[in-house]
């Protein structure tokens, strides 16, 4: 989800960071005012272990060509189970809700909970949205041509549980399922104004299906890694009340890389963070659950829904630069594709590029507001946690 920020968050605090800042903070600096006001919306950078979850609520305002001008409310929560280690990592809930002039409005909500010293864990996600979205037909052909540009109102009701469970150091193996309902209204092509079938172009559709999770996650914090490895796959078999079966493939490999703790760039600051993600599908994909590039967390710059096809594969790379206190940079490359076979995805390249601000909330929760660049357009995204 894309945004502008016009909440201005230029704040000090002296909570320190996993990574080393550029700039190192006071000790006897104070907190300011400004920390003051975040503090009573639970954003005091710091988590509270005390309390049965430590909420931070964080009202927003943006602007989008799509949805235009509206309003929003984020809200981070962190907690730990009764049997949970002091070092270990906190229990998340995220949710992010948003409604604008034009009608637009939706809510995701993404909660993981470790039980058992994070030996066993329950990730529940859920989405709900009525908002404008855009169409360009499958595959980059036909999106590099504007004029393919549709818009249409896009309505999504989904809901994804998954547990896992540890059977060796470090090793998940994990069952989910995953139930997303779809429907598009008010289809039409942008150049001429002309209305278009949507129930030929894009028909309402449920899909349910039981996912199959492979995962090795040696990363110190789920939602903002400073070190460690993730390497995850999962194959979905999927039933549509549309399209009969389809099955799915997605792949992740990452790495985080504190330049401090390595020999070569013991001196430098920050740190890098890459990823490989692969999505590959099998059979009839209705059309939203074709893998797509672009949005908030993958090839940044595109916008959600230009570029989609049966398959897609991407890459990017980070460097990650906490500043001062609670502020941070990062700056990112990325390179990806979709095509309809696999063999094929190497035939034309899409890059982006960007940079961004991070400003922590609460304990490695940082708001994220990031410029992405494409081949052919710009974009804005406000967010909570990293992209990856």
């Amino acid at each position: 989800m894309k945004r502008i920020l016009l909440l201005t968050l230029f704040a000090f605090s002296n909570v320190a960071v996993a990574v080393e800042p550029l700039f190192e903070t006071p000790k006897d600096m104070q907190p300011t005012w400004v920390d003051d006001i975040l503090s009573v919306f639970g954003a005091d950078g710091e988590f509270d272990d005390s309390k049965p979850i430590d909420m931070s609520y964080l009202p927003t305002a943006y602007y989008t060509p799509e949805k235009k001008f509206g309003v929003g409310l984020l809200m981070v929560g962190l907690y730990k189970t009764e049997d949970a280690k002091a070092e270990e990592q906190p229990s998340s809930l995220v949710l992010n809700s948003f409604v604008s002039m034009n009608n637009s409005y939706g809510v995701e909500v993404e909660n993981m909970t470790f039980f058992n010293a994070g030996k066993q864990r329950l990730l529940l996600g859920l989405e709900l949205h009525n908002e404008a979205s855009v169409y360009y037909g499958q595959g980059i052909t036909d999106g590099n041509i504007d004029a393919n540009h549709h818009e249409f109102e896009e309505q999504v009701y989904s809901f994804k549980p998954t547990w896992l469970n540890e059977v060796a150091d470090n090793y998940f193996l994990g069952i989910g399922a995953d139930f997303t309902y779809a429907s598009a209204d008010k289809l039409e092509l942008v150049e001429t104004g002309v209305p278009v079938d949507v129930d030929a172009t894009l028909p309402s559709n449920f899909s349910s299906g039981v996912v199959v999770s492979s995962i090795y996650d040696s990363r110190d914090y789920r939602l903002n890694a400073t070190k460690g490895w993730l390497f995850q796959i999962d194959a979905g078999l999927y039933q549509n009340s549309e399209y009969s079966t389809f099955s799915t493939y997605n792949l992740e490999l990452a790495n985080y890389i504190d330049l401090s703790s390595t020999s070569l760039l013991s001196s430098a600051p920050g740190l890098i963070a890459w990823q490989v993600q692969g999505q590959f599908t099998d059979g009839d994909v209705p059309w939203n659950m074709l893998p797509d590039l672009g949005g908030s967390s993958a090839m940044r710059g595109y916008i959600k829904g230009r570029y989609r096809d049966k398959q897609m594969m991407m890459g990017q790379v980070e460097y990650r630069l906490p500043i001062f206190q609670r502020y941070g940079m990062v700056f990112w490359g990325g390179v990806g594709s979709v095509a309809d076979k696999v063999s094929d995805l190497n035939e034309e390249l899409l890059t982006s590029y960007g940079a961004g601000f991070r400003f922590k909330l609460k304990d490695n929760i940082n708001l994220r507001l990031d410029i992405g660049v494409g081949e052919n357009e710009t974009n804005f995204y406000l967010n909570v946690n990293e992209v990856f």
